[in-house]
């Protein structure tokens, strides 16, 4: 089914020279900053048979969002940008974290890598920012720079690192971002424990290892979505409404004595 209907997105888009041409139409927020290595260069409210569910990613790029209006655009998730390295905050998080929830809308936070950090202050940086409640989807990770004289194995244990850290933190595995290059380069076959989200702008849908997954495609840094005044990157996930709250914090169980409340989430992000 997803095959069949990632390939008649592509025929459209071949036809058209563009994909999903009534809803997308400017530039990165996730991929945009700090030079990142880039790829190959209806707006009808979505329900629960959707096989095609339509999302963003923001950032202070696009500066103050009317969630009302890309609600009423068809959108049905978000991914905010919370933090940046090891010092950044995003002077638009806590607005944009407030309105997706308050309209409704799948929202997840991303922690912008700089490996040149030291990694355990990008994790405080990140835990101590963003707090996750039922229903959010898993937070982010987005791994798209490099820093010269860092080794592949070295780059990998610290995004390792913040991982696993992250994941004992709040109790669900966190997704990876990266484009394509970056990901054949520097993270092919090497988390395979790990949901990717990967940016490819062309009409051929992400290529992964064998061994890993993908969720999330970044197909354009140049959509144009009703409630922002700028380009922003267009998503589309690889599932169905149901699909996609599977990924979400699940429901706490009745406090037990014994347990934690990160304790009780117990990993039902579904596996790769």
């Amino acid at each position: 089914m997803m095959l069949s209907l990632l390939l008649s997105f592509s025929r459209y888009a071949a036809l058209t020279g563009m994909f999903w041409y009534s809803s997308v139409a400017g530039h990165s927020s996730a991929v945009a900053e700090n030079n990142p290595i880039k790829t190959e260069t209806n707006t009808d409210k979505t329900n629960n048979s959707s096989s095609s569910l339509k999302g963003i990613d923001v950032s202070r790029w696009q500066k103050e969002v009317d969630w009302m209006q890309v609600k009423d655009a068809g959108v049905s998730f978000a991914f905010v940008k919370a933090t940046q390295g090891d010092f950044r905050l995003d002077p638009f998080f806590a607005r944009n974290w407030e309105e997706t929830r308050r309209h409704g809308i799948k929202r997840g936070a991303y922690h912008f890598f700089k490996p040149e950090a030291p990694v355990e202050d990008q994790i405080k940086l990140f835990t101590s920012t963003v707090t996750l409640a039922t229903g959010d989807l898993p937070p982010v990770l987005d791994v798209e720079v490099t820093t010269p004289g860092m080794s592949g194995e070295e780059l990998r244990a610290n995004i390792k690192t913040w991982l696993e850290a992250v994941t004992k933190y709040y109790g669900v595995r966190p997704i990876i971002y990266t484009s394509q290059n970056y990901y054949r380069r520097w993270l092919k076959g090497h988390f395979s424990d790990y949901h990717f989200w990967i940016a490819r702008y062309s009409p051929v849908k992400p290529e992964v290892h064998h061994t890993d997954s993908w969720m999330f495609w970044q197909y354009t840094d140049s959509g144009s979505v009703a409630g922002i005044n700028s380009a922003v990157d267009i998503n589309f996930f690889a599932g169905d409404l149901d699909q996609l709250m599977k990924l979400c914090l699940p429901e706490m169980a009745t406090a037990n004595e014994q347990e934690s409340p990160l304790q009780q989430f117990r990993h039902t992000y579904p596996q790769p």
